[in-house]
């Protein structure tokens, strides 16, 4: 069955390399800033793709750049994970751009602070808009991402024809 793809986006990032972790460049919008001259202005920023991750987060650093105003309170999420705590967070809201012409409008992004050297974790609330995957072809990664998700499942076992056959 072939996909309507009138509201169909996707991409694909290559790394020309074995990748440990997914960390590609993104412009987020801070649509929630009370700074009127930064607010729907792109900025360039380092994001990490965490199928790990529930929800997404940006870090507090970013959040005091950017001028971004809170939810109301008491709206705050209980997160665990990052290290041995839960943490309790408070969110925003910014406008993701993965690429020209795929943007992700007014995203919910907890603040929350994080080891890891970016400035925003995208987590399953965003990755599970769509479909997600990742390749080691010649010990070089890509990922791809496509929203919304495809009628057909991605299959690997059918398209592998692994000799032991694939399980369910």
């Amino acid at each position: 069955m072939q996909a309507n793809n009138t509201n169909c986006r996707a991409f694909i990032k290559e790394y020309g390399k074995l990748q440990k972790i997914i960390i590609m460049p993104v412009n987020i919008l801070p649509v929630a800033s009370s700074d009127n001259t930064i607010s729907n202005t792109p900025i360039r920023v380092k994001s990490l793709w965490d199928t790990g991750a529930t929800l997404s987060i940006i870090k507090p650093q970013l959040r005091d750049k950017l001028k971004l105003r809170m939810v109301r309170a008491g709206s705050s999420a209980i997160i665990a994970g990052l290290g041995e705590y839960m943490h309790k967070a408070d969110y925003t809201v910014l406008s993701i751009q993965l690429r020209d012409n795929f943007e992700i409008n007014w995203c919910p992004v907890y603040v929350l602070d994080f080891s890891v050297d970016v400035d925003l974790i995208i987590g399953m609330d965003i990755i599970g808009m769509g479909d997600f995957a990742v390749c080691n072809t010649n010990n070089e990664t890509s990922f791809s991402f496509v929203i919304p998700s495809l009628p057909t499942r991605v299959n690997f076992t059918d398209t592998a024809k692994c000799p032991f056959g694939g399980y369910r």
